[in-house]
């Protein structure tokens, strides 16, 4: 049986799932948090997916068959209240150590089908005397916790002792940056924040894995208190601690680890000129992996691609899309009150909205196919060209330097660089769904059954958008040199604008969310007019360029003319483009990373993963002096960096990617016969109520927690759950916590 997860009822999910038993709760590991505390991991139970490409629910989307997932608990689970009141001792040669204060924190890091989970639990040890470097230490676990294990030792050495006190970026860094960011902080749950200020000063090593050679590169010094977290973009409470800084210098390539005297070491990072090729890379196939339309064809392409295609005649059977005229702007739509793409979902077809406004005749779209789908579902709208524009943005910006042709999507090895091929994709969905001359602005998820979605009204706000999109991408054929793409994408910018000139309803007020930002008719527009200059030459393009120019608040059209290659002939809104960005860059992003804890410059109000760093890059573009170049290239490695591993769990924000990343998120690639869901994607990590009682209710995890989530100091970071099932948590849209991330590491590949 196939179950739609957004259909369940909390109470029919109550269903008890037997575990298998083992003895105990399962001891992790022992490690040393610095020269007076250690930390000892422990976890309850787990849930094991199947994950063969076997039973009637794999490679799908959406989906739970009976038997896809199993709680397995491993026997006793820890008492944590007994585990801060029992007598914990290390043995040593030179004696006995015993914990002198004892605190800990636990969360759920999985959940099975039915909301059922157990728990993770750290304890952080303060002994009553230090660890000595060189020494080994044999911790005795307290039997009355039911431990399975009655003991693990310890070799205290900080060259190979990491500890989780030390934040650094796990991929790397590249050698050109004079200073490479690092942090010493930890939150040791209802301990509250280690003190470090009595390490201010000690030594920061550089380690050579490979040599063993070690260098002084660096010391411990006080950065910045937590109570400045308000300065954070969501204002929240990232760190959880106030923050030492530990950054170090060191320029050969390599792979290393630093080490801070009488505390312990990193996780291992490289120093290398290619060191965003693996985030480039994952991001691009982190959107391959969100196509509707895409084969099942491990030849070509392996994970799987989600599954059913859902293309109109092919696949599910009988599959169909049929045309309406429902539009954002039609009031019956704003009555609704609900995100009205999923409306139909849940539902026969005959009982949407939607069936009543099928155009006379009850025609059907055959050729709608391709584009990114939004979160774990299916619906295609004008909020995603902006996922577009992302895409392109970097490879606009480095002149082309992305022309990678071997990333791993289902186009590799075409000639065409595979982030334009990307992007295209979407282009090329916009305009399957033409409706003769004139441009819908999606189509709707599928009804319950998977045999019909339902394509939305034609708008001159969608023929905007197409305009825009078309002259984008051919700008990008234009340095790529592909003249043949260039021309038909310029023919297809044209010809969309043209339409939306004509339409009585210009709707050049009107406002387009796309995810975190908006555009309005009239920027769709400019930006158009602006890429069909850099492609043309035709000065009409660039004066209705300039003349629908606000640079405040035109991101890509203004990347457009700041990039040009002909010649302005609106100087003076070159140079007040020029100030626009260099204005905002400074006040909204670059400014900021001095103000707070995290050293972060992205300023996203709601998605606390987000890292929209547009402006700096269009700064960074711009700027005209080695100084300034410095400057922005610091805010963009620091923000670059908190993503890949510069953090309090000290973990990649993106699936698949690196030593420690995320696994198991709301999002395509279960049962596939690939480890954990697909690669490349970062989840919302959110924790508020959309509904009660199901996956989007984010108490249902955060209830778990202890110390309480609310009230016990929480870094905010840390809200992710390795769970499958939770939406308003682990699910995802591209347009949302993908796109910045996208152009911020195609930029810093590309300007390598």
């Amino acid at each position: 049986m196939t179950i739609n997860f957004k259909t369940l009822l909390f109470a029919a999910m109550a269903t008890l799932i037997l575990p298998v038993s083992a003895s105990a709760t399962k001891f992790l590991e022992l490690k040393a948090v610095d020269k007076d505390y250690v930390m000892v991991h422990f976890r309850d139970g787990e849930v094991r997916f199947r994950d063969d490409g076997s039973g009637p629910g794999a490679f799908l989307g959406h989906t739970y068959t009976e038997g896809d997932d199993s709680l397995f608990i491993f026997g006793k689970r820890l008492d944590g209240e007994y585990a801060s009141k029992a007598e914990w001792k290390l043995v040593s040669a030179d004696g006995v150590r015993r914990a002198v204060e004892v605190s800990r924190k636990a969360k759920p890091m999985n959940l099975a089908h039915d909301f059922s989970m157990e728990l993770d639990h750290w304890i952080f040890l303060k002994l009553d005397r230090p660890l000595v470097q060189g020494q080994t230490y044999r911790l005795e676990i307290p039997e009355g916790l039911g431990s399975d294990v009655t003991s693990a030792e310890l070799e205290y050495d900080i060259f190979n002792s990491m500890s989780e006190a030390i934040h650094v970026n796990i991929i790397g860094y590249v050698p050109s940056q004079p200073v490479k960011l690092a942090d010493l902080y930890l939150w040791l749950g209802d301990g509250g924040q280690r003190d470090y200020r009595p390490f201010e000063g000690k030594k920061v090593y550089l380690y050579n894995v490979g040599t063993g050679e070690k260098k002084v590169a660096g010391e411990v010094r006080f950065w910045m208190g937590r109570d400045q977290y308000k300065a954070e973009g969501t204002r929240e409470d990232l760190t959880g601690s106030d923050v030492w800084s530990i950054d170090f210098s060191g320029s050969e390539p390599g792979r290393y680890r630093i080490a801070v005297e009488d505390v312990g070491c990193s996780m291992d990072f490289e120093i290398s000129d290619d060191i965003y090729y693996q985030p480039y890379r994952y991001s691009v196939r982190g959107y391959y992996f969100m196509r509707v339309g895409e084969p099942n064809d491990p030849s070509s392409v392996t994970p799987i691609p989600r599954q059913p295609r859902f293309i109109p005649g092919v696949e599910p059977e009988g599959f169909m899309v049929y045309k309406t005229d429902l539009t954002p702007w039609s009031p019956e739509w704003r009555r609704l009150r609900m995100d009205v793409w999923d409306e139909p979902h849940f539902k026969a077809p005959e009982a949407s909205i939607f069936w009543q406004h099928r155009l006379e005749g009850n025609p059907v779209n055959m050729n709608a196919v391709g584009g990114h789908s939004d979160a774990y579902d299916w619906d295609r709208h004008l909020a995603h060209v902006s996922n577009i524009y992302d895409l392109l943005l970097p490879y606009f910006l480095t002149g082309g330097r992305l022309d990678e042709d071997g990333l791993g999507i289902r186009e590799s090895g075409n000639g065409i660089p595979d982030i334009v091929d990307e992007a295209r994709n979407e282009v090329d969905f916009f305009l399957s769904i033409r409706d003769g001359e004139a441009y819908s602005q999606g189509l709707t998820n599928p009804s319950k059954d998977w045999k019909v979605m339902f394509q939305a009204g034609c708008t001159t706000m969608a023929a905007w958008a197409n305009a825009a999109n078309c002259a984008m991408l051919a700008d990008c054929f234009r340095i790529s040199g592909n003249d043949p793409l260039m021309h038909y994408y310029t023919d297809e910018a044209v010809k969309a604008f043209r339409f939306a000139e004509k339409q009585e309803n210009s709707q050049l007020d009107d406002f387009q969310a796309l995810g975190t930002s908006g555009m309005r008719g009239r920027d769709f527009m400019q930006m158009a007019a602006a890429f069909l200059y850099n492609v043309t030459g035709d000065r009409s393009w660039e004066d209705i360029m300039a003349a629908e120019s606000v640079p405040e608040r035109q991101i890509w059209g203004t990347a457009a003319y700041l990039g040009c290659p002909r010649e302005r002939h609106y100087g003076q809104l070159y140079s007040d483009m020029k100030a626009a960005v260099d204005s905002l860059t400074d006040s909204i992003n670059v400014g900021m990373m001095d103000k707070r804890p995290s050293r972060r410059s992205s300023s996203d109000r709601r998605f606390k993963v987000a890292e929209n760093m547009h402006l700096v890059m269009m700064a960074h573009y711009i700027a005209g002096t080695p100084e300034r170049k410095a400057q922005l290239e610091r805010s963009l490695y620091a923000e670059a960096g908190w993503g890949l591993g510069r953090n309090p769990s000290n973990t990649v924000e993106m699936t698949g990617l690196g030593e420690r990343c995320l696994m198991n998120i709301y999002a395509n690639g279960r049962n596939d016969g690939y480890p954990g869901t697909h690669p490349g994607q970062t989840p919302f990590n959110g924790t508020e109520v959309w509904t009660v009682g199901d996956g989007g209710d984010s108490r249902i995890l955060l209830r778990r927690c202890y110390p309480d989530w609310n009230e016990g100091g929480w870094p905010r970071q840390e809200a992710f759950f390795e769970n499958r099932y939770i939406w308003v948590n682990a699910e995802f849209t591209p347009r949302e916590t993908m796109r910045g991330k996208m152009a911020l590491l195609g930029y810093l590949y590309g300007i390598r």
